[in-house]
């Protein structure tokens, strides 16, 4: 049986139409008092749509019961703070506080941080006129139903589905919309796909070097968690993998992932995917990055035909879009069904606005012009790093570029006392590579983000360039 809606939000659905049409002017809206008799209902049912769509940032409410349109500019400065307000920002590595601590540079502010993340750098990149184009089509599309809950599915809108299939067609992953589920955030799929494995008496197998490792993943059931070694260049040993006899899942990053930077190569995902399908592995494959690059290696998923083997995350990133960012999960059926029941339990599936948005976006192609405008900014970007880099480390540090999205993983020449350049440092902060994995084999590694403003990045890393040079060995 279908929901009706209410009066004020179809009320709301009319409102949101003349605005996006221009119906009314940007001097305002008809006072309560004439909606009221225009629409034949109560000033409270007037009151209520007004509501809806003050919430949703169409108007500003002024004196005397009136309301005024919210102006282009108005509209991109709500979506700017749309977008901080719904970031995402993962925990911080247990022993980042107490690293802080000990070299009392917590709450110090004359510290530059080359730890840490800056969404706010991306804003700036947020191509606000795709932004309103695809909300005033989602919009359309909202209207164009009867009744908008009768294309809501708890696994998230057909529509939806059927764009992303079209797009996974084109890396040679074919899935059917039974097979898909859509999911808010990327660390929201982690969390649970290992809960409903782990339950199930699985083993949860995640590279030591990985930030994965760090965000709480099956922390229920720690007993069950292995870690995969890494070698020092960002090699995956997956031998330790066969000799365990209870079912396992790995969560594996194999293009771009952080922070080694280390990408799986084609001929080894083939033979992993292949030796999975035939034992008791599953791979949860984060493909997170692979959309970002002009470069995209096959999906693990590709080499996975009968979906035996290989759970797929895909994502469109809520700091490359204010209004459509999701993830989504392809896996066999009987995963999904299990998914499924866990989200009508849990309330997982994104808004449906916020589906409509993500529908419009890739079938419009308007995602297509965010990631071109995206790498162009990021190829440059990388330039001036680089550029950075040399000039203040060429000579004692190595790395590659370029590196996971907004990460370096800088080794440090064995010349440098590292253990002194840790505990002496005060102006500038970094993570040592050891916070990530082994000492041992990660000891001359850092960890570096570039996602600061430019000139900030710049300063920070001569500060770091001025204290590797007093750690040097003497010859």
């Amino acid at each position: 049986m279908r929901k009706r809606k209410s009066k004020s939000s179809r009320i709301a659905e009319i409102l949101m139409h003349r605005i996006t049409s221009g119906t009314y002017s940007s001097d305002g809206m008809p006072s309560q008092r004439a909606l009221a008799e225009e629409f034949t209902v109560s000033r409270n049912t007037i009151v209520e749509a007004i509501n809806i769509l003050e919430t949703g940032g169409w108007i500003t409410r002024l004196a005397r019961h009136r309301s005024k349109i919210t102006s282009r500019d108005d509209f991109s400065e709500k979506l700017r703070r749309f977008v901080q307000a719904s970031r995402f920002q993962p925990p911080p590595i247990n022993k980042s506080s107490s690293w802080l601590e000990e070299q009392n540079l917590l709450g110090k502010t004359d510290v530059i941080d080359l730890s840490q993340l800056c969404d706010e750098h991306w804003d700036g990149h947020i191509n606000f006129d795709i932004e309103e184009r695809v909300m005033s089509a989602a919009l359309k599309r909202f209207k164009s139903n009867n009744d908008s809950s009768s294309i809501y599915e708890t696994s998230g809108v057909l529509p939806l589905k059927l764009e992303i299939i079209r797009r996974l067609a084109l890396k040679g992953v074919h899935a059917q919309p039974n097979e898909i589920v859509i999911i808010p955030r990327r660390l929201q799929a982690y969390r649970l796909v290992s809960e409903i494995l782990l339950g199930q008496g699985s083993e949860l197998w995640i590279p030591e070097i990985s930030l994965a490792r760090h965000y709480g993943i099956g922390e229920r059931h720690t007993s069950r968690r292995r870690r995969l070694p890494v070698d020092e260049d960002g090699s995956i040993d997956f031998d330790g993998l066969w000799f365990s006899k209870r079912p396992k899942v790995v969560f594996l990053e194999p293009t771009r992932p952080k922070p080694t930077n280390r990408d799986i190569p084609t001929v080894e995902r083939e033979s992993i995917v292949k030796t999975a399908c035939n034992t008791d592995l599953l791979i949860f494959e984060d493909s997170y990055c692979n959309i970002l690059y002009d470069t995209q290696p096959p999906l693990m998923a590709s080499f996975d035909t009968d979906k035996k083997a290989v759970i797929l995350l895909g994502a469109v990133p809520t700091w490359l879009t204010a209004i459509a960012g999701f993830s989504f999960i392809v896996a066999n059926r009987k995963l999904i069904d299990l998914l499924n029941a866990s989200i009508r339990r849990d309330y997982f599936t994104p808004e449906l606005l916020t589906q409509l948005c993500a529908t419009e976006l890739l079938a419009s192609n308007g995602i297509d012009e965010m990631l071109a405008r995206f790498r162009a900014f990021h190829r440059q970007r990388i330039e001036e790093v680089n550029r950075i880099l040399m000039s203040n480390l060429g000579d004692i540090c190595s790395w590659s570029l370029p590196g996971s999205f907004g990460c370096i993983w800088l080794k440090v020449n064995e010349c440098v006392n590292c253990d002194r350049m840790y505990r002496t440092r005060q102006d500038v902060n970094f993570h040592p590579g050891w916070l990530y994995g082994e000492p041992t084999k990660h000891w001359h590694h850092l960890l570096l983000r570039y996602t600061m403003p430019i000139d900030r990045f710049e300063s920070g890393v001569n500060r770091l360039a001025s204290l590797v040079q007093r750690c040097r060995n003497p010859v």
